[in-house]
């Protein structure tokens, strides 16, 4: 065995050891890539905690541009 072919192997076998998920959810896709690449894990646990749960039938936002720029996202996530 040649070792780029011993490098592909390592990386497949590092690929099925590291999980090798797959979606088809838009919501799952979109909150990976946030994770992965730009907010930390602990900050968007916190944003789920805030939403979820008792007290949480309804929300008043006070940016009126930015909720509806997530409404928006969420629409399009949910399409």
């Amino acid at each position: 065995m040649s070792r780029e072919e011993w490098l592909k192997d390592e990386a497949n076998q590092l690929k099925i050891r590291s999980g090798n998920v797959y979606s088809d959810d838009k919501l799952v896709a979109f909150i990976y890539e946030l994770l992965r690449d730009y907010l930390p894990v602990s900050d968007v646990e916190m944003c789920v905690r805030n939403s979820t749960g008792p007290g949480t039938e309804e929300f008043n936002f006070c940016n009126g541009y930015l909720a509806d720029y997530a409404k928006d996202i969420a629409k399009r996530l949910r399409a």
